[in-house]
């Protein structure tokens, strides 16, 4: 029997309105369907004047396992970083009343490289237009690679669509879970394993050098029409597997190439963009007559021609040509398909030509038109945070009489800890003052759900938990209670942090510290954490707005422990109010049930209990995570009974009016 939700994503037609209150889209044409559900163009009403966008809108099914939204939340948080011409750009995520979940990315055609090879029109490509797809798929890749610092996981065939404007557009990155779990549903396995790098096999994390591989089968696949593997091969048979060399590579090419198939990722070129560049200069020196062939009184003359071309290109030239050709390319590309089966084929190839010989020549106009767009889009975020702090400051002033936020002094903290039994001490508590914030992002650098932003005022007295719950602490509620102890992972117990501990298992540990006490022990509100996490700031962290060494744990935060596994707790300087690892280290657990937005969200500080139960808030990021992840106002959803390596929680403590 079909679900409610079900008969929702089922029922969807043009004209029906999708989205949260505060954020809608009209749906006007489903064009095609996927692995993960239906793509649909739609028009974005939540702007002064229509927008046309591409909605991914998933399939119900997907919703129910477990780790498919995890999946989705990290893909939308790091290719909403992504800025380029050749990366497709997202707009966010949305849920609709638990029902529907869906992406909004900038306008598709449809067309992607896996279509052109899988109907053979890829072989009727030009070579100038294989090596331009190919330049702007590793410019593409290198660029993403600088924004996330992290590998792709899932470059194939699938994943890069061609545009008529703008040509490639690279997407899914790091969404590789979640097109596995797809797969797993569908009993079909994704072409992207045929393309994965033999590391990719094996459950550690795999580094860039993965999606150089990655490339260099699609290098191989574009020029010799096959893909060099099938899904099916396993990685013993991948390593043992000899290639033949594509006829259109020469073999100091294909040497090249072979490099990048190296079993050892140390032994692979680190960027996309300076193989290509191997493979087509390999394949130029073979255009060019060395000196000696070329007529003495002309030696000088060539020789010359030869410098003065590596002399006058200019650096900003690089990158305007390739965006140039790109998009002349992607026009090529589908104008060509298009008319691939019609009399006038060759004409229109013969005019796309010409207008690209056009468009080089306007080289320089297009450079400023860039930088003009980029100056004016630079003025409206500036202006929209302008408005912002201005909103911000006149909700402050009306507040003025609950602004007076007492500062704790380091040296002078209240700090308390209630003895167990066997002489075992509880976790180290801080009584935090009391006083109003703004909570959600100031900057408008996050996501959807940390907005609108908002006053909140901490009239209550309350504590929290010095250091996130340790192993040493759960270990003995856990052999009190006779509970089986989390994994540590191999990493160490002791003072790390518990991880593996779902939401449902915190709960329990507070529920039981506080029957031992007889003090109110929980789990803190989302708005007392951010209280806490900012310590009076209204910057990113509550160091600053950007990454520090020496502050916290994360894939990018410099440490020994970065994107590897936890740090003993304390580990680092705690903020302004004496509390540590607000940031970083690992996510944790809070009290409050998940809402996609601000939207009425309680003032005074209380959880959210009645917004989608059906999942809870973590905050904090962890050492799995980018250093966006780990700002003071960001915030994920998960199943309360689900649980990871990178998850952990702190505790929170009521107190009383009479508390010292």
């Amino acid at each position: 029997m079909a679900s409610p939700s079900d008969l929702i994503y089922d029922g969807l037609e043009a004209g029906q309105i999708i989205g949260p209150d505060h954020h809608q889209f009209r749906l006007t044409n489903q064009f095609q369907t996927n692995r993960f559900g239906q793509l649909w163009y739609a028009e974005d009403l939540s702007t002064s004047r229509s927008v046309p966008v591409t909605l991914q809108i998933f399939d119900p099914a997907l919703l129910k396992h477990e780790g498919f939204i995890d999946s989705a939340q990290k893909h939308i948080v790091l290719s909403k970083k992504f800025k380029h011409p050749h990366l497709v750009e997202y707009y966010g995520m949305f849920r609709q009343k638990a029902v529907l979940l869906f992406f909004a990315i900038e306008v598709m055609d449809g067309l992607t490289l896996e279509k052109l090879l899988s109907s053979g029109q890829a072989n009727k490509l030009k070579d100038n237009q294989k090596k331009g797809l190919l330049q702007q798929l590793a410019t593409a890749i290198d660029t993403a690679h600088a924004g996330a610092g992290q590998a792709h996981k899932a470059i194939c065939p699938e994943s890069v669509f061609i545009n008529k404007q703008g040509g490639v557009k690279l997407a899914n990155f790091a969404f590789n879970e979640a097109m596995t779990i797809a797969d797993e549903m569908s009993n079909t396995p994704s072409s992207h394993l045929a393309y994965q790098a033999p590391e990719a096999f094996h459950p550690n994390p795999v580094t860039v050098e993965a999606d150089i591989y990655s490339f260099a089968c699609i290098i191989y696949h574009l020029l010799s029409g096959k893909a060099p593997f099938l899904v099916s091969e396993d990685e013993p048979t991948r390593v043992r597997k000899e290639l033949k060399k594509p006829s259109s590579l020469n073999p100091e090419q294909w040497a090249i190439l072979q490099a990048a198939f190296a079993t050892d990722p140390e032994e692979r070129p680190r960027q996309a963009s300076l193989l290509f560049k191997q493979i087509i200069e390999a394949g130029e020196k073979k255009e060019l007559p060395p000196d000696d062939d070329i007529p003495e009184p002309l030696q000088e003359d060539e020789s010359k021609r030869r410098r003065l071309w590596r002399l006058t290109m200019p650096d900003w030239a690089v990158p305007v040509l390739i965006f140039s050709f790109g998009f002349m390319l992607g026009f090529t590309i589908a104008f060509f398909i298009g008319l691939q089966n019609t009399n006038d084929a060759e004409l229109a190839l013969n005019q796309t030509r010409e207008e690209l010989q056009t468009v080089q020549e306007d080289i320089a106009d297009l450079q400023q038109t860039l930088r003009t767009e980029r100056e004016q889009r630079s003025a409206e975020t500036d202006a929209l945070q302008a408005e912002l702090k201005g909103k911000i400051e006149e909700t402050r002033s009306l507040h003025k009489e609950l602004m007076d936020v007492k500062f704790a002094d380091p040296d002078k903290l209240t700090v308390f800890t209630d003895q167990l039994d066997d002489g075992f001490k509880g976790p180290q508590m801080i009584i935090i003052p009391r006083g109003s914030f703004t909570m959600g992002d100031q900057k408008l650098v996050g996501d959807d759900n940390e907005l609108p932003s908002h006053l909140v005022t901490i009239s209550h007295r309350f504590a929290l938990a010095r250091n996130e719950v340790t192993f040493n602490d759960y270990d003995y509620y856990a052999r009190s209670m006779g509970r089986p102890l989390p994994d540590d992972e191999g990493w160490g117990r002791g003072n790390r942090p518990v991880i593996n501990v779902t939401w449902k298992e915190a709960k329990a540990y507070v529920q039981w510290l506080a029957l031992l006490t007889g003090q109110p022990y929980r789990l803190p509100t989302e708005a007392e954490w951010e209280y806490v996490a900012r310590a009076g700031t209204d910057s990113n962290y509550w160091w600053g707005d950007e990454l520090e060494p020496d502050r916290a744990v994360c894939s990018e935060c410099g440490t020994e422990w970065d994107g590897k596994k936890t740090a003993p707790v304390a580990s680092f300087p705690p903020n302004s109010w004496g509390i540590h690892d607000m940031s970083g280290n690992v996510d944790e657990w809070v009290e409050d049930c998940y809402q996609d937005s601000y939207f009425n969200a309680p003032a005074d500080g209380s959880a959210m209990i009645d917004g989608d139960c059906e999942f809870r808030v973590m905050r904090g990021g962890s050492w799995f995570d980018i250093g966006r992840v780990i700002r003071s106002s960001s915030r994920y959803r998960y199943l309360p009974d689900s649980s990871k390596n990178s998850w952990g929680f702190r505790i929170a403590l009521d107190l009383t009016d009479k508390t010292n």
